[in-house]
């Protein structure tokens, strides 16, 4: 059919759809599914009809309403300039040009400039950030009948056409999951200047503080003027030492920079000391350290939406698509940790918190004293590094190690180790319980003669006055860490078929990371369905269980194993059955299981840090031989390991340079 006969109406029928279906993927002024589009166009195309539209735009934007301004109130933030890029390869593909005019976050500077673009005749259409949020303001615009449209900020009154981001629902998913870690006392720092979109962070912050019932007159929000970075920093100080928050989220990319400078000048560990959630649009977010946790704009979504509805506006005179938000996406990194709590449900205290006075490290030196160590088991890096951080502590202070027994995860072996133990009369011992119950007996009897100092977990019927502290990662963190590991790589899928293989004794410490990776799954990736749930209680039948699983729910796609031992014994079961497309998501880095993630079957783990966790006990015990007042509960932050940063978590496990075959 010639180029000069086709109408938009035969082009509509070929399609099977409406003319204006054709219009709106002509003008994009609507969505319109992708195979839609592909059919349209390739009709277009075919037709000969795409020059016909071409000359057609041609001739319309010659004319006099040509031209497309957005106006900003600076273009030196992030957002601002990622809209202005945006923006432009939006508008020319329709044939206008762009220009981007900035008021300075000026109400004077603002009312001049948009009164001489409303005076030129060649402006199609504005795309605004305001200043103000009043209406009354802006009569001159909205009078003027030049199509316009709001951004990110929006004035309050009926009638005006804007597109925003979701930030009362961004604020109250990033608060709701500082409250999910168990964070109570936490601070809002917000822009001082009033705007609606300010309003709306704020409303997020309350709304998720009182889901918790948690009092909001007692909220923690701090205005901060961000206009001066000094006098900004300082009075971000003054909040955190006035109110002493457990974790803070910022509601700007600004705010954020300067909390993570207060926060560095301070001296404040981050996570260990102070959780941060921030406005993430900067680059930089990602590459700190450690790497933010933040809520994320869709800036390009929000400018897509813009445009259309300018368009729309435009063409149609008025404006007929309801989606008139973009999205703020909540991206856990490691900023943010849970608050652990012990076994009779103590605060966790930091190992910096643990502090020997030159004093007692002349005790220590004099005192002769002796140290045993009981591990579950042993023979992996995973205890290697335990003993080598407890051998490296407690040589600081010339307390000897008598003996180092391995129970080989038989609850009786360990109490007949226990018994020996008891015997020796060591002036302290670090232990892993095998079992809680089994071995219950057998610590309290122990406890009469010696100091003990537990990793991991405390064994069942022990009282407060049976055991010194209990050293132990944050294993419900290192279980949700897992279970949002998985829940991220199968975000965008629809539908996935899951199983967990799970450690089956009675050992408190599996029991809350395996709770903890299930709960996440069922809370957060409704997408994601548990088919089954598998134990196992010796290490050495996980082969199996991950077998029968496999053979009785073929459909499953990704895999949960409580740590990496059994998981090593599971991905036997895998190769063999030759289902190495089963994602596996585990605990706890060795070396075995890197290689596993080298090869693309293991996507993510949390670990816990055996080198600082042996560290840290051996001081609680030397800070035990000579001193009363040990916390009776010290957490250490779990880790983060994804196939790309493997080389830097190998590092800061291992603290030594990654092997070879692993780069």
């Amino acid at each position: 059919m010639a180029n000069g006969k086709v109408t938009i109406k035969q082009i509509a029928d070929m399609a099977g759809v409406s003319i204006a279906t054709v219009s709106h993927v002509i003008n994009r002024t609507r969505y319109v599914s992708p195979e839609l589009v592909e059919r349209i166009e390739r009709i277009i195309r075919e037709t000969g009809y795409s020059e016909k539209i071409v000359e057609k735009e041609r001739k319309l934007k010659v004319g006099k309403a040509s031209m497309i301004v957005a106006v900003f109130p600076n273009v030196s933030s992030t957002i601002y300039r990622d809209m202005v890029d945006y923006l432009r390869q939006l508008i020319t593909e329709q044939g206008y040009r762009f220009y981007v005019a900035v008021t300075g976050n000026d109400k004077e500077e603002e009312c001049q400039l948009l009164e001489g673009l409303l005076s030129e005749k060649k402006i199609a259409g504005i795309l605004h950030v305001p200043v103000s949020e009043a209406a009354s303001d802006y009569k001159m615009l909205i009078q003027s009948g030049v199509p316009f449209v709001c951004m990110e900020r929006n004035l309050l009154g009926e009638g005006i056409d804007a597109v925003e981001f979701r930030d009362r629902e961004g604020m109250f998913a990033g608060t709701e999951y500082l409250l999910k870690c168990g964070h109570r006392n936490i601070l809002l720092l917000r822009e001082q200047s009033p705007s609606t979109t300010r309003e709306e962070r704020t409303r997020g912050f309350i709304e998720a503080l009182q889901q918790y019932n948690i009092n909001v007159n007692d909220a923690n929000i701090e205005d901060i003027n961000i206009g001066n970075e000094d006098k900004s920093r300082i009075a971000i100080q003054r909040a955190l030492n006035r109110i002493m928050p457990t974790a803070v989220i910022t509601s700007g990319n600004r705010l954020t920079l300067y909390l993570m400078k207060t926060v560095r000048d301070l001296g404040i560990e981050c996570p260990e000391e102070l959780s941060v959630i921030g406005f993430g649009d900067d680059s930089w977010s990602e590459l700190t350290y450690p790497p933010l946790t933040i809520l994320k704009r869709d800036v390009k979504g929000l400018c897509q939406r813009a445009t259309a509805m300018l368009f729309e506006k435009i063409n149609a005179g008025k404006v007929i698509m309801e989606d008139c938000y973009a999205d703020i996406e909540l991206i856990v990194r490691k900023s943010t940790k849970m608050l652990d709590s012990g076994p009779y449900g103590e605060r966790a205290a930091t190992p910096d918190s643990i502090v020997l006075t030159n004093e007692e490290k002349k005790q220590l030196r004099n005192g002769h004293f002796r140290v045993a160590i009981s591990f579950h088991y042993t023979g992996t890096a995973w205890a290697e590094l335990h003993e080598k951080g407890i051998r490296d502590e407690l040589e600081r202070y010339g307390i000897d190690i008598v003996s180092v027994m391995d129970a080989h995860f038989d609850p009786k072996l360990q109490n007949v180790q226990l018994e020996g133990l008891r015997l020796q009369r060591p002036d302290a011992v670090i232990a892993i319980p095998v079992d809680d119950k089994a071995t219950a007996v057998k610590f309290q009897e122990l406890s009469a003669v010696s100091k003990l100092v537990f990793l991991s977990n405390v064994p069942e019927k022990l009282n407060k006055n049976n055991y010194v502290s209990c050293v132990s990662v944050n294993e419900w963190e290192n279980g949700t860490n897992t279970g949002r590991l998985m829940g991220e790589y199968f975000k965008e899928r629809k539908s996935v078929k899951a199983g967990f293989i799970i450690h089956g004794a009675a050992f408190s410490a599996t029991r809350s990371r395996d709770s903890a990776a299930e709960k996440i799954i069922q809370d957060n990736y409704k997408n994601i369905e548990i088919v089954t749930v598998r134990n196992f209680v010796q290490i050495e039948n996980t082969y199996q269980v991950c077998k029968e699983v496999m053979e009785m729910h073929p459909e499953i796609e990704t895999l949960y194993i409580s740590w990496d031992q059994p998981a090593l014994l599971a991905i036997k079961a895998l190769k063999e059955l030759g289902r190495s497309d089963v994602a596996v998501f585990t605990t706890d880095l060795d070396r075995d299981i890197a290689y596993c993630m080298e090869e693309g079957i293991v996507r993510g783990m949390s670990t816990q840090r055996p080198y600082e966790q042996g560290r840290t006990a051996a001081l609680v015990v030397a800070k035990a031989l000579v001193s009363d007042g040990i916390p009776k509960y010290v957490g250490v932050q779990p880790y983060i390991v994804e196939g790309k940063q493997l080389r830097r978590a190998w590092k800061d496990i291992f603290h030594e340079p990654m092997p070879e075959r692993l780069k």
